[in-house]
This record gives C-alpha cells, structure tokens and sequence, in this order.
C-alpha cells in the first residue's frame, strides 16, 4: 500500500452489510498536483475485491473519481481553453447518447438552456479520449460518448464566482436535465450529466477498478492535478448497472445503497411549494 499525504484511503470495516469501499486522499498544504490522481487510482485498483462483475467477466459495476477540475490539462486541449480563468469558469462531464443525431440534440439543447438563462456563454465543447477496447461486451452495448462543455460567464452578469457561479450552474443542470426529459427518447433515456461544477469533475464508468486510468487517459496525463480524489468502487445489490450510477456521485462517494431514495424524492415533491431560501432569488418553481 503506497503512502498517502494527510490522509490515507478509508473504508468502512470488512464486516460491513454493504460490501462497498469508499477512498480518500488529500493534501491541505501542497499546490495541486497529479501524484494525488496517480495515488488514487492505485488506491482504486486495490479496492476491485470490493466490487463485482457482470456475466462477461468483464464489465464492472462501476468505478470512479472525482477531483479538482484539471484546468491546467483543459487550458491545453483546445485553444478556445487557453485564455479560460479558472476561478470564473465552469466545467461539465457529461455522457450523451450513442448516436450522432442524438448526440447533436443534447448539445443543442444544453446550450439553448444556457442561452436562454443569460448569465453564462458555452466557450466550447471537448470530446472526452477514451480507450473503449477494454470495456467489458454488457457496458460496451450502453457505452455513452463522455463529453465536457465548458462554461463562462457572459459581459456584464456581474462578479459571477465562487458559490454564485456554483448556484448558477446548479440552476442550469436542474433545467437542461428537465428540458431533456421533456423531449423524451434518447435524449432523456441516455443524456446524463456527471457533473456541473467549478470545482470538481467526475471521471466514471461501468469499469473494472483498475481499468479506469487505463479508459480515460486523461488521468494518466501529467497535467491532470487536484489537491484531492475521492474514489469509489461499487458493488452492485439492489440497483442494476448502469453507467450514470457509477460511483462517485456529483457530491459524493456513498457508502451504501440508498434504498429509500424513491420516498425521500415523494416527501420532497410534497413540500416544494413551501421551500424557499433567499439565494435562489425566486428560482424555485424553474
């Protein structure tokens, strides 16, 4: 087990009902760097006892990472990227559907979102790298295209930053995700956004522990730095595999099955007339 600064990986114990294994690995003193994504993707391959297989003996239940956003390796990757000010931008990981047309429907309807909000402009989109000859034959057949879209605010939307840029894209994930359930199909079967964030990005998939570097090689690129990395192996028990529920999630890396999900959601929608908080602005009902 290699050694880990501040914190090392951690888990609930061996004895635990949910055979699941969270991971956890940050450096509070240090700048970012990539020897964080390194340690914890080997952490991550150490964890592939924790979860399990589908029929093909290859295709996982699910595996993943969610760190920094890696500004450096994005800044280098396109050079609508290059002038981007990390602390005024946002990123969004996104699987679309499998299928050209359906693929253009989801960005046009995720930029006519934004478009129609006003406060943000799409500076561009990049098409995730990803190596899918080593994904098992069940993933392969509900494999996404991985895309990241990249977000900024527009002239004159103010000092759109820190926790009011995160409000703001919070507010545009909820509308695009609802504006593509209303066009049914594809684009509200298979449209799924991993995260929207100025902070963190998630990296996941219906991947082996130790085939998820191997997958996206962006985590393998030098440039790819965080200060932190959650990793999340998952064992499927009760929920069938898919790739949107790949752990981590878009705040966290859970422990567990969240059994009683589709009641929380009911008490929830039975209260959202009386839910109000200033910082939405009046937003609640969108």
């Amino acid at each position: 087990m290699p050694s880990f600064p501040l914190f090392g990986p951690f888990a609930l114990p061996s004895s635990s009902i949910n055979p699941k294994q969270v991971g956890f690995i940050a450096n509070l003193k240090l700048p970012a760097s990539h020897s964080i994504v390194a340690q914890a993707l080997t952490s991550l391959g150490c964890m592939e006892h924790r979860g399990a297989c589908s029929a093909d003996n290859v295709s996982g239940d699910g595996s993943g990472v969610m760190t920094q956003v890696p500004w450096k390796l994005l800044q280098a990757s396109a050079p609508e990227f290059a002038g981007i000010k990390p602390e005024e931008a946002g990123v969004g990981m996104l699987f679309l559907p499998n299928d050209d047309a359906a693929e253009e429907e989801a960005k046009a309807t995720f930029e006519g979102v934004v478009a129609s909000e006003g406060r943000c402009r799409v500076v561009g989109w990049r098409r995730v790298p990803v190596d899918s000859s080593i994904v098992g034959r069940l993933a392969r057949a509900t494999e996404p295209r991985a895309w990241q879209v990249v977000l900024e605010p527009v002239a004159g939307a103010g000092s759109l930053a820190g926790d009011e840029l995160e409000r703001e894209l919070f507010l545009l994930r909820k509308l695009v995700e609802k504006a593509a359930k209303a066009k049914g199909g594809a684009l509200a079967a298979d449209f799924y956004v991993c995260t929207l964030s100025c902070r963190t990005i998630t990296y996941k998939g219906m991947l082996q522990s130790s085939a998820l570097g191997p997958y996206y090689p962006d985590l393998q690129n030098p440039l790819f730095e965080s200060r932190f990395a959650i990793y999340h192996r998952r064992f499927s028990t009760n929920t069938t595999p898919k790739w949107p529920l790949a752990q981590p999630m878009r705040v966290l890396g859970h422990n567990g099955e969240i059994n009683t999900l589709q009641g929380n959601l009911n008490w929830v929608a039975s209260r959202q007339d009386s839910l109000r908080a200033p910082v939405w602005e009046g937003r609640e009902r969108d």
